[in-house]
Formats: C-alpha cells, structure tokens, sequence
C-alpha cells in the first residue's frame, strides 16, 4: 500500500461511471476505516442514502457542493468538513464550475454493495 500521494497526480487517473456520477480511487484501507479520493464533474449527484453500519467523513478539496445531511442542505466549498454519523440519509450535488474533488473516509471500509440504501 502506498502512504503518501501528491493528489494532483491522481486527476489523469480519474474515470466517472455513469451508473455513480463520481470517481472513487481507494488510498488507503484497513480493518476499520478505507479512504477515497472523490472527484465529481460538476452538475454529477450522489442520490440520497443512508448506511446502516457505516459513518463518513469528508474533507473538500476544490469545488463546490450542496450537500444533504438529514433534513438539513448546506453548500459547501475549498476547506469545508462534512460528518455524516450512521444511519443519516445524506446525498452531495457539484453545483460549482469546477469538478469537486475530495477526500472520503469511511469507518468501517467503504462496502456500497452491502451497506448503501437509496431511498
């Protein structure tokens, strides 16, 4: 596993599904946490969900967001963090001109194939 990455690096690398509307490339994963590097293209939309056993964490690089956190929107830029506890139905929109890119830590390991519920 690498442990340091110059981030700017990882931009060439980037590949957006069109099933997620954002690129996920793993940095760092253990037993109780995994950590991401995020980059959404703007206008892309993570839709609303909740995890069960899971919480998030995430730092914002550049761009913009408007993110859902329960009940609450909060738009969100450049040096902005995010907690998102278990169970909290949360979803995030690039609303800026420039793609938004972020860091994502999930505790446990991110698993959206057994932990993700869409509502």
């Amino acid at each position: 596993m690498k442990l340091v990455y110059k981030l700017e690096e990882l931009i060439p690398k980037i590949e957006v599904s069109s099933e997620e509307d954002v690129a996920m490339l793993e940095l760092a994963r253990s037993q109780f946490q995994s950590t991401h590097f995020v980059y959404m293209p703007p206008g892309r939309k993570i839709r609303p969900h909740f995890h069960r056993e899971r919480e998030e964490v995430y730092v914002i690089l550049s761009g913009r967001a408007r993110l859902r956190l329960g009940d609450e929107y909060v738009e969100v830029g450049e040096g902005y963090f995010a907690y998102v506890p278990r169970g909290t139905v949360h979803a995030a929109e690039s609303i800026g001109a420039e793609p938004l890119m972020l860091i994502f830590v999930s505790t446990p390991p991110y698993d959206p194939k057994r932990d993700r519920y869409y509502i």
